[in-house]
């Protein structure tokens, strides 16, 4: 199997000179209006359509928000010499803000720049890998009436690391708040249990393995929500948390912290169970009531991406 690292991303950027593209000022550096990209999925494989996440800024870090922009994917080749091949046709990407964010109401129509964390967020498309190795993606947007580009390199495996789409889900046994704290201190429950007792309670009554033993739909967010080096994770859990509050009546919902002891360096195997050897983070999984994975989100999940899905669920009344 093709497994192809982080750092030989970097390599493949670098080697290419993709990390930013659509100006300069003739001597290699960076205008301030210039964009850059830069790819947020972590677990790409060959195979149907899956999600594509991408941030787009500018050389002097403003954020490009909102809209609908056009991403062209390009295979490079498996080697870190590869050269840029022939782009796919363009498929249109919607903007995705960051949960914990505080968007305009109403949302701008087109992509426009912005300063600031209340308009942070990515843009999102489905896009097809026919064969493991290295890949372009050509992000284009018109802003303030100019069509700008910019271009970033990513790593497409021949199988996924994390479970998938199909696949069924993992019974596992995470700690829960009747956890004996022999078994696993608090922290090792949920990371803001530090400062005070285990929060989001309806995220850590009951077990993955339970939940599918007894037939119920589930979703799953794995993260630390303080330790989290994207900081996404907080508010993604704390989403899946509000979500609980309302659909906990058609399915269970289960958090797993990925840190049993961060000083120490220690993973907790529950988490380890279902996360890469990058232990990258956040990650939702939606998972059907015959214990297969439907659906699942990295690094930003949004409540207009996972809500439909709870909605299609039939009410079968909260877990016992």
């Amino acid at each position: 199997m093709l497994t192809l690292s982080r750092s030989a991303v970097v390599a493949v950027v670098l080697a290419l000179g993709l990390a930013a593209c659509g100006g300069s000022d003739g001597e290699g550096r960076a205008e301030a209006d210039d964009l850059i990209a830069a790819v947020a999925s972590y677990d790409l494989a060959v195979g149907p359509p899956t999600r594509v996440i991408v941030g787009v800024q500018t050389a002097d870090r403003r954020f490009v928000a909102f809209g609908t922009v056009q991403f062209r994917v390009a295979y490079l080749g498996t080697n870190q010499d590869a050269q840029p091949g022939e782009f796919a046709p363009p498929v249109p990407a919607a903007f995705l803000p960051l949960p914990g964010t505080t968007p305009p109401d109403p949302l701008p129509t087109e992509p426009v720049l912005v300063s600031g964390s209340g308009a942070r967020g990515v843009y999102a498309a489905l896009v097809g890998f026919p064969k493991a190795g290295f890949y372009q993606v050509e992000v284009t947007a018109e802003v303030e009436g100019e069509v700008r580009t910019a271009t970033a390199a990513m790593v497409v495996n021949e199988r996924h690391a994390v479970p998938a789409v199909g696949d069924r889900a993992l019974p596992t046994e995470n700690f829960t708040v009747n956890t004996p704290a022999s078994e696993a201190p608090p922290v090792a429950i949920d990371s803001r249990a530090a400062s005070g007792p285990v929060p989001d309670p309806r995220l850590h009554r009951s077990t993955l393995a339970g939940a599918l033993a007894a037939g119920r739909p589930a979703v799953l967010v794995v993260s630390t929500p303080v330790y989290c080096q994207s900081q996404f994770c907080g508010p993604v859990t704390d989403l899946v948390d509000q979500l609980a509050g309302r659909y906990e009546d058609r399915a269970s919902f289960v958090h797993i912290e990925l840190w049993r002891d961060f000083q120490g360096r220690v993973i907790n195997r529950h988490a380890a169970e279902w996360l890469d050897d990058n232990y990258n983070e956040p990650w939702v999984f939606v998972i059907g009531a015959d214990g297969v994975i439907n659906a699942r989100f990295d690094n930003v999940a949004t409540e207009g991406e996972i809500e439909p899905l709870l909605q299609q669920l039939p009410v079968i009344g909260p877990a016992l």
